[in-house]
């Protein structure tokens, strides 16, 4: 049935047949698609683009559906100014906006007029602190019809919902971020470590590099905790984490493990003097600029490393070699640099 010839409640209950749907998709792209195509067959559009904010003064088109002119344009791989045009005038307002004749208002935007919008709505995204964007339906081929209470009702529930779902995304990424997060350092965990572990590895093989897998651990931790607190030890373990962080390069990965243990990936290694060399600078970092100046409580840190692909183990068997390395370095006294398994690494004649 062609949807001029729909009435307001056939209106509502295709909507409301189409919302059922879209709250059991949980992949955002997805259920962008869904809602996008629904709203414009609702509203005889041609399809329908999602904008939101990058950054507090500035929005960028994310994501199409049924508007490939539109998409091929220039604006759209460039963020502008949240003030501009009929997106930036409805989140002014906070109001939907129907513009009947594009290409002749005051709002309109050259590259849009140039591809062939004729006719936009655009709805405010609702969010819990305010809008997170907008999203524009928009009219190219199809005659533009000014919207029906009934039909601009239907929309601002499409747009509530779309906001609904991008507010979820957010959550989701925040708490995959968590996951993969040291609470007190900010530094990666073990989970994040291992993923970048396994990757790492296949780069050493494609590039014929050597990669060098590092555990610390920080010597003296136990007496600050024991004799001045948690608190101060939480200090010592920030200090140490800017320390490593400030010695590795930009391609290498510092992540605690917890308590006062942390792990160091170095990649795009040419030779175990480099190797050796990076290792102890970190070593050097800690002792000189992980005590917050108190000369009487200090750590140091000993520090076991395995080399890859001379040492062609799993990542687990890996890391458990480097933890053996630093064993054997706290055994040997502490605040000091054990490479391991020694009969791996090619000795200078």
């Amino acid at each position: 049935m062609d949807q001029s010839t729909w009435d307001d409640r056939q209106r509502w209950e295709i909507a409301m047949r189409a919302t059922t749907g879209l709250l059991k998709i949980f992949s955002f792209p997805e259920f962008f698609a869904a809602a996008a195509k629904s709203l414009a067959g609702l509203l005889g559009a041609d399809g329908v683009a999602l904008i939101v904010y990058d950054g507090p003064e500035q929005l960028r088109y994310k994501l199409f559906h049924g508007l490939e002119q539109l998409n091929q344009t220039p604006i759209v791989k460039f963020s502008f100014s949240a003030s501009q045009g009929t997106v930036g005038r409805a989140l002014a307002s906070g109001q939907a906006l129907f513009t009947p004749d594009y290409p002749n208002s005051a709002d309109a935007m050259p590259d849009f007029v140039t591809a062939g919008l004729r006719a936009n709505l655009v709805l405010p995204l609702p969010g819990p602190a305010g809008f997170t964007g907008a999203i524009a339906v928009a009219w190219l081929h199809h005659e533009p019809t000014p919207p029906s209470a009934t039909s601009l009702a239907i929309a601002e529930m499409f747009a509530a919902l779309t906001g609904s779902a991008i507010y979820r995304e957010a959550l989701e990424k925040q708490l995959e971020a968590l996951s993969l997060t040291d609470p007190l350092t900010g530094l990666p965990n073990r989970r994040a470590f291992m993923l970048r572990l396994t990757n790492a590895q296949k780069r050493a093989c494609r590039n014929q590099s050597l990669m060098a897998l590092a555990v610390i651990d920080l010597d003296g931790f136990k007496q600050i905790n024991d004799e001045l607190g948690h608190a101060a030890g939480d200090q010592r373990l920030l200090l140490a984490a800017h320390a490593i962080e400030g010695t590795i390069r930009d391609i290498d990965m510092v992540a605690r493990f917890g308590g006062d243990e942390f792990v160091v990936i170095l990649e795009d290694l040419r030779s175990t003097q480099e190797v050796l060399s990076i290792l102890n600078r970190i070593v050097a970092a800690i002792g000189n600029n992980g005590n917050g100046g108190d000369e009487q409580h200090k750590i140091t840190a000993s520090l076991g490393a395995a080399l890859y692909p001379l040492d062609f183990s799993e990542p687990e068997t890996l890391l458990r070699h480097a933890d053996e390395a630093m064993y054997q370095a706290k055994r040997q006294g502490g605040n000091q640099v054990t490479l391991l398994p020694q009969h791996l690494i090619p000795q200078p004649p």
